[in-house]
């Protein structure tokens, strides 16, 4: 099942699909420009004719087709499926490459598409089952996974804390260079 999902709320799924009678080569230009891709999953921006729901589209809505390994690769030979397959865990939004997990100790520091549909990713820090830290960025953007991981080799977990509740008002690269000041200036 294909899951589509519209900008104006409309959501629904079908079995028809957005890739059917496109050789490997076509589907993989399709995943190097499509809205999201991460961990085995794709969100392709298709036209109107896909809209879910009842409702006929608006000139704004966005509509998004979720597929993943299996409806991807569907239909294409062993070597064009595995292709495809290995494409998909190259994760990117828009184009901007997805960051790798970094681990200290029992922190885990990740980037995946954020749930919206403007092109945005989500930086989420968790220590065990406890989140330090999401928040969303608009991209293009600069990569802020490195400066999260420095700040909380520095500075340790409230850093992190601090860095989230700044990034609802500032942006999260701002709050990041404001709680690096901040200390800076605290330790001067």
């Amino acid at each position: 099942m294909i899951t589509l999902s519209c900008s104006c709320g409309s959501a629904g799924s079908t079995r028809r699909h957005p890739l059917r009678g496109m050789s490997a080569d076509e589907r993989a230009a399709l995943i190097r420009d499509a809205f999201s891709v991460s961990g085995g999953f794709l969100a392709l921006e298709v036209d109107a004719s896909w809209h879910p729901g009842s409702e006929e589209p608006s000139e704004g809505c966005v509509v998004l087709a979720d597929l993943d390994s299996l409806d991807a690769s569907a239909g294409l030979d062993a070597a064009g499926a595995k292709a495809i397959r290995d494409l998909l865990e190259i994760g990117h939004v828009r184009g901007q490459a997805l960051p790798a997990p970094v681990e200290v100790g029992s922190v885990r520091f990740r980037v995946a598409p954020a749930d919206e549909f403007g092109p945005a990713m989500a930086y989420m820090v968790t220590d065990g089952t406890e989140t330090l830290l999401d928040a969303t960025v608009p991209v293009p953007h600069r990569d802020l996974l490195a400066d999260l991981v420095e700040l909380h080799r520095d500075l340790g977990a409230d850093a992190l804390v601090r860095v989230d509740v700044l990034a609802a008002r500032t942006g999260l690269a701002a709050a990041v260079d404001r709680v690096r000041t901040e200390r800076g200036a605290a330790v001067a």
